[in-house]
């Protein structure tokens, strides 16, 4: 079993060496319905008001016809999207004695053998996620397709990020997106850090 690191708060972008430990609960995580209602709720406005300007050929709510369609598709789809996430009530995220199954990217399971580091960080836009630095050869076909030596802008743009990629050079990362999960960063961090046995 590799080494699992788990990166602190956020914003400290620290790791700890320990294993995985196999005991308690598994954490089953879904999409908060609250978190993503409030994202939808202005796409709608934008569709309905958009919708209005066009029926009406009001230039005033910004723009000829076709803007205000092409505003209202782009809201309809974005609050579409939204509304679908929120009323789907699978798990988003799995974490247990097997390992990381994640949904959103489809990952499939992530071994504990496979775990190289933890780490719940910033990325771009003030958006977290949870960065899993791994061993690729103990991946799966369908993990390795999300697995990156590089993390792109995200290392560019979050300092905190650049950190966690330092610390575990030479390992390639799958980043999970956690924003919309119905727990905040910190409950996430600490029933991450329950669920690892820290030895150093």
């Amino acid at each position: 079993m590799a080494d699992a690191a788990s990166g602190a708060d956020a914003g400290q972008g620290e790791t700890t060496a320990g294993s995985a430990g196999s005991g308690g609960a598994p954490i089953v995580l879904r999409d908060s319905v609250f978190k993503l209602l409030a994202l939808a709720s202005p796409c709608i406005a934008v569709t309905a008001i958009s919708l209005y300007g066009a029926a009406g050929g009001l230039a005033e709510l910004g723009g000829n016809t076709s803007t205000q369609l092409a505003l209202a598709a782009i809201g309809g789809l974005t609050a579409l999207v939204l509304l679908r996430m929120a009323f789907d009530r699978r798990p988003v995220l799995i974490i247990d004695e097997n390992g990381i199954t994640c949904r959103r990217p489809d990952t499939g399971t992530i071994p504990w053998r496979a775990v190289a580091g933890l780490g719940i960080t910033k990325s771009i836009m003030l958006r977290k996620v949870l960065l899993i630095a791994v061993d690729e050869a103990e991946l799966d076909d369908k993990a390795q397709v999300h697995a990156k030596e590089r993390t792109g802008l995200m290392s560019i743009l979050s300092p905190q990020v650049a950190r966690f990629q330092g610390q575990l050079a030479g390992h390639p990362m799958i980043s999970i997106p956690v924003a919309y999960l119905s727990i905040s960063t910190r409950g996430l961090r600490d029933q991450i850090n329950e669920k690892i046995h820290f030895h150093g």
